[in-house]
């Protein structure tokens, strides 16, 4: 028993088992990665005398320069690559909101700090025509305004926005780039900072497009201010035919009697003097003449009013020019005027014109009788007859005194004279403006053409019997 127990004493007693064979290893590398990361801060901060100072202190870990910088590439290849992944995001992000910009269904715009749109929505670049100018020449915000005052009010507007609230500019008038006139709510709002970018700030613009209910607007208060209108003229015209019909009457019926008995006394059996026979023939022809006004100013008054009696019929034109002429010859014999009427559709049938016969009668002769009355010694009096496919026409023309622009701008007033009341010759001012209101309701049309020293040319034109439309009775 003992020399086996001696036998156990003497053999080596066991080495110590280790339960975690890598713990010593670990620990050496991470002091390794330790030193490693102050050498690079050190290298990293300029100062390589420290540096070396940590790699010599190394209690045997066997550190390098070159470990260092292995450890600084692979430190700038994580940062680079982390770098390269976060732009990636971004630029993913910019992308993706760009085209949720772009495809916004209203028109926004975005502007920078000085006022010049950047990017547009593509509504904005349809309903502004932006589409072919953003991004080739400078757009300012302010050239979308309509008016002056819009344009400054866009300029200085931008600066004095605050970040936590939009800006509203409501029913603004603006103008789209090829000029077309639109309206637009008008959002403008501060994007925030941190969307800006280094650019400086940014604004987004949005406009809720007016332009169709502004003009139904409009058009609805133009309706009802052209209705209003059309009362006022209606109420104004009736009031003045009342006022004519009774005023005619009242001095119609004095009128009559004023000539009746001077009549009397002009051809009964009262003995009366020269001089009273002179007396009284003026207050006849006086009194014809203001009986003449009353019935002319009835006359314009229910062509105006669209109530003027007329019996269409055919006329031939041409023989109603001869007739009134002829009528007319006595006045322009003992004024030494040439007068003739000349038809330029010789060797073609005569085209008849639908008028009212008497109506024809009194224009032409107004016609007739201002060439006559306004012409020169010696001067011409021409009728010349034409036709064409739907109207005949006859041209009156004369070498008289002729008129200016200023006078033909005023001829067809009523009352009107053109300084001709400061003449010997008779008249009230009527017979033009008569003439063209009874052929506007015949159907047809009274102009004329003049050149001061030279003499007028009128027209009167009516519509072709067998081309006109039906003439109110």
């Amino acid at each position: 028993m003992s020399e086996a127990a001696d036998l156990k004493d003497s053999r080596p007693a066991p080495q110590a088992t280790t339960l975690w064979p890598n713990a010593a290893q670990a620990d050496a590398t991470a002091h390794r990665n330790l030193l490693l990361t102050r050498a690079l801060d050190a290298v990293q901060a300029g100062d390589l005398e420290q540096a070396d100072q940590i790699l010599r202190n190394t209690d045997g870990a066997a550190l390098t320069l070159g470990d260092v910088f292995r450890l600084y590439k692979t430190e700038l290849e994580a940062q680079s690559l982390q770098l390269h992944e976060s732009q990636m995001r971004t630029e993913q992000a910019l992308d993706w909101f760009a085209g949720l910009f772009r495809n916004l269904p209203v028109a926004a715009l975005l502007v920078d700090r000085i006022g010049m749109v950047i990017d547009a929505s593509a509504v904005a670049l349809d309903e502004l025509a932006l589409r072919h100018a953003l991004g080739k020449v400078p757009v300012p915000l302010r050239r979308l305004a309509a008016t002056a005052d819009g344009e400054v009010r866009l300029a200085t507007l931008l600066p004095t926005i605050p970040a936590d609230r939009p800006v509203a500019l409501d029913n603004m008038a603006l103008r789209a780039l090829d000029g077309r006139p639109c309206w637009a709510d008008v959002r403008l709002a501060l994007v925030p900072e941190r969307a800006q970018g280094s650019a400086g700030p940014v604004y987004l613009c949005v406009l809720n497009d007016r332009t169709a209910w502004v003009e139904a607007q409009r058009a609805r208060e133009a309706a009802a201010l052209a209705e209003h209108q059309r009362d006022l003229a209606q109420s104004s015209s009736l009031a003045k035919t009342q006022l004519l019909a009774r005023v005619s009457h009242e001095l119609r019926t004095p009128l009559n009697a004023v000539i009746g008995f001077s009549q009397l006394l002009l051809f009964g059996k009262t003995t009366l003097t020269d001089q009273d026979q002179r007396y009284i023939g003026l207050i006849q022809e006086a009194g014809k003449h203001l009986l003449s006004l009353v019935d002319e100013v009835l006359e314009i008054n229910k062509a105006e009013g669209g109530h003027l009696a007329l019996e269409p019929q055919v006329v031939s034109l041409l023989k109603q020019a001869r007739t009134v002429l002829a009528l007319q010859h006595p006045m322009a014999e003992t004024a030494g005027l040439r007068c003739e009427v000349v038809s330029i559709v010789a060797g073609q049938p005569e085209a008849l014109a639908l008028a009212d016969p008497r109506r024809v009668r009194e224009v032409l002769t107004n016609l007739v009788s201002n060439a006559i009355k306004y012409n020169r010694a010696g001067g011409d009096v021409r009728l010349v007859h034409g036709q064409d496919e739907r109207t005949v026409w006859l041209a009156v023309i004369d070498t008289g005194i002729g008129l200016s622009e200023q006078q033909l701008s005023h001829l067809f007033e009523p009352f009107n004279r053109l300084g001709a009341d400061r003449s010997s010759v008779r008249g009230h001012g009527l017979g033009l403006s008569i003439a063209r209101t009874v052929t506007q309701a015949m159907g047809g049309q009274l102009t004329v053409q003049s050149t001061p020293g030279t003499g007028s040319n009128f027209l009167l034109t009516l519509p072709r019997w067998d081309a006109a439309a039906p003439m109110p009775g």
